[in-house]
């Protein structure tokens, strides 16, 4: 059965509890053994309405079910356990997100594994870290301690990738106040072979192409992918959506 990786996450009522009782439906789940779990993590609120303090924890769990159905059984449990999907980014009675289904990479209207944003949140991290330092992450091609590592990084080194220029200098200009603990740069193509090719821990790509030194066009695909992040598949703002990327990364 291939192991699989839970995070967990919530601010609303008595968290300790409801996270105790989702473990046990889990356990009680046909075709489903949890094998370890992290310690409950006190974690920052992301974002303006996301409300109080989190508490934060991974669980491995080998199952027999097909992803779709481990899928469903999450949201059943959430549900069961009060959850009401409202606001986004704010306060939650309990999340129950898949991580990792193996080694697997799945694109699905109603799933995308491993986790799209599981790599650049430490919350995320920092549980998974404690139960499941060496797995790889099957697209960043790198192990759950190394992308927790090159979060801690300070100053964390910010790449802005793609765009006009003028685009780039407003970003950095609205969001540099905000976080001094970032150092933002723009992309250099050298980076992404060689000695300090990885050393961004995240590369934001803007989207238009723009022209490397050899004045060849810059492409996504390009970019280093332990560190890429590609701006132009959100709904949301670059402004908005890098700002709660590094808020997800620094806390």
């Amino acid at each position: 059965m291939p192991r699989c990786y839970i995070s967990l996450g919530a601010n609303l009522g008595d968290v300790v509890a409801t996270f105790d009782r989702s473990l046990e439906r889990l356990a009680d789940s046909p075709g489903m053994e949890i094998v370890a779990v992290s310690r409950y993590h006190q974690t920052a609120p992301i974002g303006d309405q996301a409300g109080a303090e989190f508490l934060n924890a991974a669980a491995a769990i080998e199952t027999s079910l097909s992803p779709e159905a481990l899928l469903d059984r999450l949201q059943s449990i959430e549900s069961e356990l009060g959850r009401a999907r409202t606001i986004r980014w704010g306060p939650r009675t309990l999340d129950l997100d898949l991580v990792f289904y193996g080694s697997r990479i799945i694109e699905s209207p109603r799933l995308t594994v491993p986790h799209p944003a599981a790599w650049y949140r430490r919350f995320v991290l920092a549980p998974l870290v404690e139960i499941a330092p060496h797995v790889v992450h099957p697209e960043r091609l790198a192990d759950v301690q190394t992308l927790q590592d090159r979060l801690l990084v300070r100053p964390l080194p910010i790449e802005l990738a793609g765009g006009a220029a003028e685009l780039r200098q407003r970003l950095v200009s609205a969001l540099k106040p905000e976080f001094s603990g970032v150092t933002f740069r723009e992309h250099q193509p050298a980076h992404t072979t060689g000695p300090g090719a990885h050393d961004a821990t995240v590369t934001f790509w803007l989207g238009a192409p723009e022209r490397s030194a050899d004045h060849s066009p810059l492409q996504f695909e390009h970019l280093p992918v332990i560190s890429r992040l590609d701006l132009t598949r959100s709904s949301e703002p670059a402004e908005s959506f890098i700002r709660a990327v590094l808020q997800s990364a620094l806390r």
